[in-house]
């Protein structure tokens, strides 16, 4: 429970952010242009981290190279300081052996072997050097490289003072070499024991340079790796965040569009299923929601018209009613007279007017038949057209229905078959109506079939009668096997065939579903019909 309730505040949070951008009354394009300026603004936020994490990545590298540099520098003092320091060492070396001989003087061919062998001049050229070296400093060295480090005080402090040291260290080693040249080994000697000291100093000095730099690069080292490392958690953490804030926009724009299209929809399909009494609800301020309101208003609008047509048919199946029993009354009348009339009992009858009698009775007939049919639509129409519930026998009915169409059979010379399944139980239902659907079916097989053959079948099926009424006739196109079902229709070939008002089927598929039955037709042109129908065995009295 405690999980759900950070899933529950974030739907909500979001339901609200839809609800806010629903609710702004600036039309769809802007809401898009919009959406679409904050992604590229996003882009471009991120890019400019990315490259802002660059530049310092580059500066500390910058600074990394620059540093490496005066260590070089530094190093480099630092073997000059140990070469003057070799060399000095050197020199006491030799000329301490060749005082062997002389300790106050020596001669030249001697003199100039100890200069050869003590690398007088080689010390010369260090110490010079050196001298150089340290007076152009660390700045001087690298400008050539087009890069000026930063000397640190510490560092400014050891190079002053091993510009101090240098500069009387050349200066004793000058004077020593001097004298030494000079052939007064001894005074020369003393005064590079002098300058040994200095030397040492000098060393120790460049060695405290590159220990420091050393220390600022290690230093410098750790920094970057800790600017890298905190470069890459900020510009992973700005795109995490680009993409997360970009998907939730993109979220609450489309959802904003999407869901009252959504509803707009789904009104829609009410609309089409005949349901006018709801309204769709959109909180937007754009174009959809004025395509809402405007669907709302159709949809009054389509309710009124829909129970104005309502209350027009009612009146109109009520008219028909209404003139279906005031027609029938005077038909029957007329019936009756020709029929007695026909039977003699009014005395003999001539040949010729029996026949006009004939006719006229015939066609009485059919008009009470269509008369019929129209009632009992405008009773199904306005819902009073009930079933009177009883026993009957399914055999009974297809036999009776069998007999009353044998002579129509035989006119035609059809060949005519029945077949029942012996164990039929006896059912409940109109047994009327139910003679009604089966004749119907029956006489228009034989109505539309020429030459062939009507089958008559039932049988028993997962507690339900299921009929079938075949023929040979010239069949009905897939396309126009729904439209027979409806009032006033027929297929374009029955057109052809045989005139009728079209109100069979109706009335028998509405019988047949009154019985929570079933019926539908099976055909294939050139080949044929067979119309089904099925009723359950025993058929409850509806509730409603």
């Amino acid at each position: 429970m405690i999980a759900q309730r950070p899933i529950t505040l974030v739907r909500a949070a979001t339901a609200s952010l839809i609800g806010i951008v629903a609710r702004m009354p600036v039309t769809v394009r802007a809401k898009l242009l919009a959406a679409f300026l904050a992604m590229a603004a996003l882009l471009l936020a991120l890019g400019i981290v990315a490259l802002q994490s660059l530049n310092a990545t580059n500066r500390h590298a910058d600074q990394l190279r620059s540093l490496q540099l005066k260590d070089d520098v530094y190093r480099g003092f630092r073997r000059d300081a140990l070469a003057q320091n070799d060399s000095v060492t050197r020199v006491l070396m030799v000329t301490g052996e060749g005082m062997g001989a002389n300790p106050q003087s020596m001669a030249p061919s001697e003199m100039a072997r100890v200069s050869r062998l003590a690398g007088l001049d080689a010390l010369l050229r260090t110490a010079g050097q050196f001298k150089e070296d340290v007076g152009r400093g660390a700045e001087g060295r690298l400008a050539g490289s087009g890069r000026v480090p930063a000397i640190a005080a510490e560092e400014a402090h050891w190079l002053s003072q091993i510009r101090s040291q240098d500069d009387e260290f050349v200066k004793m080693v000058t004077g020593g070499l001097e004298l030494i040249r000079g052939g007064n080994v001894a005074a020369g000697r003393g005064q590079l024991l002098l300058a040994a000291p200095l030397a040492d100093q000098l060393e120790t000095a460049t060695g405290r340079l590159v220990v420091v730099t050393d220390a600022d690069i290690a230093a410098s080292v750790r920094q970057n790796r800790a600017a890298y490392a905190t470069s890459e958690w900020l510009v992973a953490g700005f795109a995490a965040g680009s993409i997360a804030l970009a998907l939730l926009l993109g979220y609450v724009i489309s959802s904003s569009l999407v869901e009252p299209v959504q509803r707009i929809d789904q009104q829609f399909k009410h609309i089409a299923s005949g349901d006018f009494s709801r309204h769709v609800d959109v909180a937007n301020r754009d174009e959809l929601g004025g395509l809402a309101d405007n669907l709302n208003r159709m949809t009054d609008e389509l309710d009124r018209l829909y129970q104005q047509l309502a209350a027009a048919n009612r009146h109109k199946s009520q008219f028909l009613a209404n003139m279906s029993h005031e027609l029938r009354t005077p038909l029957n009348a007329i019936l009756g007279y020709t029929e007695l009339i026909l039977d003699r009992i009014y005395g003999e009858v001539p040949a010729k007017v029996r026949e006009a009698l004939e006719r006229v009775q015939a066609s009485g007939r059919h008009l009470l038949g269509l008369i019929n049919d129209v009632l009992d639509l405008s009773k199904i129409e306005a819902g009073r057209l009930t079933l009177s519930l009883d026993d009957y026998s399914l055999k009974d009915i297809v036999q009776n229905v069998s007999a009353a169409v044998e002579s129509l059979v035989a006119e035609k010379r059809l060949h005519f078959t029945v077949a029942m399944s012996p164990d039929l139980p006896h059912g409940r239902g109109d047994e009327r109506r139910i003679t009604q659907v089966l004749l119907n079916l029956v006489g228009n097989a034989i109505k539309f079939t020429d030459a062939g053959e009507v089958a008559i079948r039932a049988a028993l099926s997962d507690g339900q009668f299921l009929v079938a009424v075949s023929d040979t006739g010239p069949g009905i196109p897939e396309a126009e096997q729904q439209k027979i079902f409806e009032e006033f229709q027929q297929a374009d070939g029955a057109k052809a065939h045989q005139k009728g008002t079209g109100l069979g089927l109706a009335i028998a598929k509405r019988i047949v579903e009154l019985h929570r039955g079933r019926l539908w037709v099976e055909s294939h042109p050139g080949r044929g019909s067979t119309f089904w129908f099925s009723i359950p065995v025993l058929v409850e009295p509806s509730t409603s």
